[in-house]
């Protein structure tokens, strides 16, 4: 059913599972996976489960077969820092908006905007999302106070799950 990473010294021990190899009712036994700890979850090329719905279900990182150690090592590395991650393969899926520029809409965001808002669905620490679009942490801390500002979130979570309502990411 499940693959179980050794634990590391004293720290929480994450459960690498494979989407297909969850048995009978997927997502009830996905509950119980992620009640009891840390789950990295492993699709196939052919799933079309959506990335945010198995985020929102517990899952604290999403990828795919194929993706390489890189992804898989910064993938415990969000987990294990409190954090969630989607490897790039998983996140082009959750993609920009595709109608329009959002003029007048008082929730359109900035090209840059989009860009830290898919650092982080993707989980991407600030520090890491600064690093990938090349400007200071304090930026992408501005940006995400924006985002939050804008969309009316809280926290990451629901700024993920309101974008992806206001169509500026698709699951």
């Amino acid at each position: 059913m499940s693959t179980v990473d050794p634990p590391e010294v004293g720290g929480p021990m994450p459960v690498v599972v494979r989407w297909d190899h969850l048995a009978g009712e997927r997502w009830p036994e996905l509950a119980d996976l992620t009640a009891d700890g840390l789950v990295l979850l492993v699709l196939p090329h052919e799933t079309t489960v959506a990335p945010l719905a198995l985020l929102a279900a517990g899952v604290r990182a999403v990828l795919r077969d194929g993706d390489g150690t890189d992804e898989l090592d910064l993938a415990r590395s969000a987990v294990l820092t409190g954090g969630s991650y989607l490897s790039r393969s998983v996140a082009a899926s959750v993609g920009g908006r595709p109608d329009g520029d959002g003029r007048g809409d008082p929730a359109s965001l900035g090209p840059r905007e989009v860009e830290t808002l898919r650092c982080i669905a993707q989980g991407l620490t600030h520090r890491q999302a600064a690093h990938r679009l090349g400007v200071t942490e304090q930026t992408i801390n501005t940006y995400a106070k924006r985002l939050r500002r804008k969309l009316g979130a809280a926290n990451k979570a629901e700024l993920t799950l309101r974008a992806v309502e206001l169509g500026h990411l698709s699951v």
